[in-house]
């Protein structure tokens, strides 16, 4: 395996590519006025659970309410997102214009450090074109821009995390150097404990680095100090969750998860939350009257006896997922409707379909066709296969594809950069 050297991109020009990111998404925020959907002040109907379990750790003295409907602790979301969400609404006053300027402002920050890693990722396999051109797509990519200043989730702050794993792992695998794997558990278990979704990530590790070492019971022993300290990461929010709601998880909801999207009503299309407690009414009384993880348990049984009941359309519903994870549904097909306007009749829908499809698309081909050397590929071609597999089997939306498309936007602009060479060639 040939090492990267890694040689550093000149910082004035990160800065120029970090400032030209984040100056179009704030360019952008003027133009959709997104934070005048706060100004009704109320946390659900502005940021869902995020911003009710923020405005519970600003007003109460619990981490809970996920709905805003006084139904006490949880473990719905980890706090570190809802956490700085709080931040934004303590900055702001609350839930109003000024808190989320605050916000949005903050994730486009973010967003376009993003664009940064990405350039630094390329570097640390020694293909900086591919980094630069990376970056300067996720810069002008709709959906890191849509997300960054319209999306109240963790959906930009856990695409920068996977993108810094990314870039801390590569440099691990040329490295072969056992603290700075130890290191990386660290920043493993930092974006585990801000949404468990990239833990997936971790088959990803494992495989790319038993390829990049020789001494693999050396990595091994190295890889188990990587899985501990991840975890001492996670345990004090585990133990929390094990003392106040008795379980051990960093979340409690996958049964609901599972539930929502397989029923006698599923499309395989993100789903219509028939069975949410934020919005049906017979479901939040269950969810009070037996508590989180029990209510939790109980649709997870529900889930499991109608895919019992349903094997064949079951597979159809995960694949119908896999095709819309990877690449999207067409506007047309979408029922959906914002602002009293429909899907299809919205030129933003088309754009972000069509971003998101192509990127999926090239993706797909960059992974069958890249030059990297085997841990390095390995570690992409697991880390995608991977990450969706939860989606597939629960259910599938737009933004939920969104924390990989930093690794995504990587692999096309490599793509890319390969049919520019190419074309020259041959001009």
């Amino acid at each position: 395996m040939s090492a990267a050297a890694d040689p550093r991109p000149a910082a004035r020009s990160l800065a120029l590519l970090a400032l030209a990111a984040f100056a179009l998404r704030l360019a952008l925020l003027f133009v959709l006025d997104s934070p005048r959907l706060a100004e009704p002040g109320d946390p659900w109907a502005w940021g869902h659970e995020t911003a009710c379990l923020a405005q519970s750790l600003r007003t109460q003295d619990f981490y809970g309410d996920p709905w805003n409907q006084g139904t006490g602790p949880s473990t719905w979301l980890t706090p570190p997102f809802p956490a700085f969400t709080a931040l934004c609404l303590e900055l702001g006053g609350g839930v109003n214009r000024t808190s989320a300027t605050i916000y949005f402002v903050a994730q486009s920050a973010l967003s376009a450090a993003t664009c940064v890693l990405l350039v630094l990722l390329g570097f640390a396999l020694a293909r900086p074109r591919v980094g630069w051109l990376a970056g300067a797509l996720f810069a002008v990519y709709p959906p890191s821009l849509w997300n960054a200043v319209d999306t109240v989730w963790d959906t930009t702050a856990v695409a920068f995390g996977v993108a810094l794993f990314a870039w801390v792992w590569v440099r691990v695998l040329a490295s072969r150097d056992s603290k700075r794997l130890a290191a990386a558990g660290l920043v493993f278990g930092a974006l585990v404990f801000l949404n468990p979704a990239p833990a997936s990530l971790l088959v990803a590790a494992a495989v790319s680095g038993v390829l990049a070492w020789g001494d693999r019971l050396r990595f091994a022993r190295g890889f188990a100090v990587f899985g501990l300290l991840a975890l001492v990461v996670c345990l004090p929010w585990m133990l929390r969750n094990q003392r106040t709601l008795g379980t051990l998880g960093l979340r409690a909801n996958l049964g609901v998860e599972l539930r929502l999207g397989n029923n006698d009503t599923s499309t395989g299309r993100p789903v219509p939350f028939r069975y949410h407690p934020s919005h049906v009414a017979e479901e939040l009384a269950l969810y009070r009257e037996l508590g989180e993880k029990a209510y939790a348990e109980d649709c997870g049984r529900r889930a499991f006896d109608w895919i019992e009941s349903s094997p064949g359309r079951f597979a159809v519903l995960c694949l119908r997922r896999l095709q819309f994870f990877w690449l999207g549904d067409p506007p047309i097909f979408d029922a959906r409707r914002a602002a009293d306007l429909e899907a299809r009749a919205d030129w933003k829908a088309w754009v972000k379909f069509l971003a998101f499809s192509l990127a999926g698309l090239g993706a797909l081909i960059a992974l069958w066709r890249i030059d990297l050397p085997r841990p390095y590929k390995a570690f992409f071609v697991v880390a995608l296969a991977l990450y969706g597999a939860p989606y597939f089997l629960t259910h599938v939306s737009e933004r939920y594809r969104f924390p990989i498309d930093p690794l995504i936007v990587w692999l096309d602009a490599w793509l890319l950069s390969r049919i520019l060479e190419r074309r020259k060639v041959r001009a």
